[in-house]
Formats: C-alpha cells, sequence, structure tokens
C-alpha cells in the first residue's frame, strides 16, 4: 500500500473517514476487482487501529463495494454479467423518469448551461479524435447526472448516484475510444435538444437507445454480453 496516503485523520469520525479512504482506493484503481484487503496493510497506511477500519470494510460491504468471504476476508467487488445489466435497467428506470421530470422543470438557463459544457467537451474531443487516447467508459455518466439532477428530484438522485457508484467499479476496466466519446456526446446533445424543445417522448425515446447502446457497447469491451446478463435460470 502506498506509503503517502498515509494522512492524518481525525479522531472524532476515524470509520467514517477510513471509509471514504478505502472507497476512493476502489474508485482511482488502487485496488482492483476481485483484489483481497490486507486490513495489516490498510490500517497501518492510515494510521489507525483494526477496529475502525473493520466497522469501514463493514459499511462498504452494505454499500456494494466489497465482498466478504467465511475465513477469507474481503474482496473488492467483481460484478457477473448479469449485475452489470440489472444495474443498467436500474439505472434506465430512474433516469428516464427523471429526465420526464426534468422536461417539466428545468429552466431554460439551466439547460442552455448544459448545452454549452457538451459543446465544451464535444470541441475537445474533435482535438484528439485521430489519436490513440482514451477515457475510462463511465466518464460519460457525469453528463446523466448533470440531467437528472436538473429534475429536482433528491431522491432519485442519490439513488441514482449508488447505481453509477457500482457500475464504475464494474466498468472502471474498459476504455472509449475517441470515436466511442464523439458518439456518446452526439448522442447527448441530440437528448437534451429534445428536453429543450419540452418533447418528453422523443427524449425518452432517444435516451433509451442511448443507454441501451452504452450497456451493448460496454459489455463488449469486457467481453460479455447481454444475454449472459438475461439468463436467469438460477431463480435467484
Amino acid at each position: 500500500m502506498p506509503a503517502d496516503r498515509s494522512t492524518a485523520i481525525r479522531r472524532d469520525s476515524i470509520p467514517s473517514q477510513a471509509e471514504e479512504f478505502v472507497r476512493n482506493l476502489i474508485l482511482d484503481g488502487t485496488l482492483g476487482a476481485g483484489e483481497r484487503l490486507n486490513e495489516v496493510a490498510l490500517a497501518e497506511s492510515i494510521g489507525i487501529s483494526r477496529g475502525p477500519l473493520r466497522e469501514a470494510i463493514k459499511r462498504l460491504s452494505g454499500q456494494g463495494y466489497l465482498t466478504m468471504e467465511a475465513h477469507r476476508g474481503a474482496f473488492v467487488k467483481s460484478y457477473e454479467p448479469r449485475e452489470i445489466v440489472d444495474l443498467y435497467e436500474l439505472r434506465s428506470a430512474l433516469e428516464l423518469y427523471a429526465v420526464r421530470l426534468t422536461v417539466e422543470r428545468a429552466s431554460d438557463e439551466s439547460l442552455t448551461i448544459l448545452a454549452d459544457r457538451l459543446a465544451e467537451e464535444s470541441e475537445r474531443i474533435r482535438h484528439y479524435e485521430d489519436q490513440p487516447q482514451s477515457e475510462p467508459y463511465v466518464a460519460e455518466l457525469d453528463f446523466h447526472q448533470q440531467l437528472v439532477a436538473l429534475s429536482g428530484n433528491r431522491a432519485i438522485q442519490d439513488q441514482l448516484a449508488d447505481a453509477i457508484h457500482k457500475l464504475y467499479i464494474a466498468l472502471r476496466p474498459t476504455r472509449r475510444t475517441p470515436t466511442r466519446m464523439a458518439h456518446a456526446v452526439a448522442a447527448h446533445l441530440e437528448v437534451l435538444d429534445r428536453v429543450r424543445q419540452r418533447d418528453a417522448d422523443g427524449a425518452l425515446a432517444l435516451l433509451t437507445e442511448h443507454m441501451r447502446d452504452s450497456m451493448d457497447n460496454s459489455l463488449s469491451v469486457m467481453g460479455l454480453s447481454a444475454t449472459a446478463g438475461a439468463d436467469r435460470s438460477d431463480d435467484r
């Protein structure tokens, strides 16, 4: 574990700060999917005892970041294809309803600001479209969160954030090429255009197609398929 992460922890909220510390290690890829947590090394790196660390690990397990195995310890969650499909379906259900609210509630000014951000993103991508650069596939989720935030429904935003955090873990190893990035931004612009026209049905139709394409592509990049996720033969 990198020694430079041993920043001071306030004693009044040790478990909460340890939870944030470990969560960040997962989200930034320091701890990879399926990796076992070394409690001794983590505790030493943070500068705390193993008791508060175990409390943090228990919380993160409940949030879906970690899995616990008897007599083996905690492991970074590794998602199965069907779990990824489930998360996409949950995300779609939340997002599609939220966008209908956004059509009804968002101000013209806030939608213009979002459109300007997308235009800047499109221009940024054009500057290196022919270069072999890429970024994490989950980077495109930022637009979706901004669009949902304009719905004004805090409960939906919180639930969506949880689903997106889990998708982040599942999709973190995947990368988007500049071509895919440009394709995503173009789809976002089309959806936002319908939202600005207050065309809820049109926006939802485009968003549904875009999210299906996003799911199929991310699964394909991981060497998986949506049909694998649709197999419910275990009757879970």
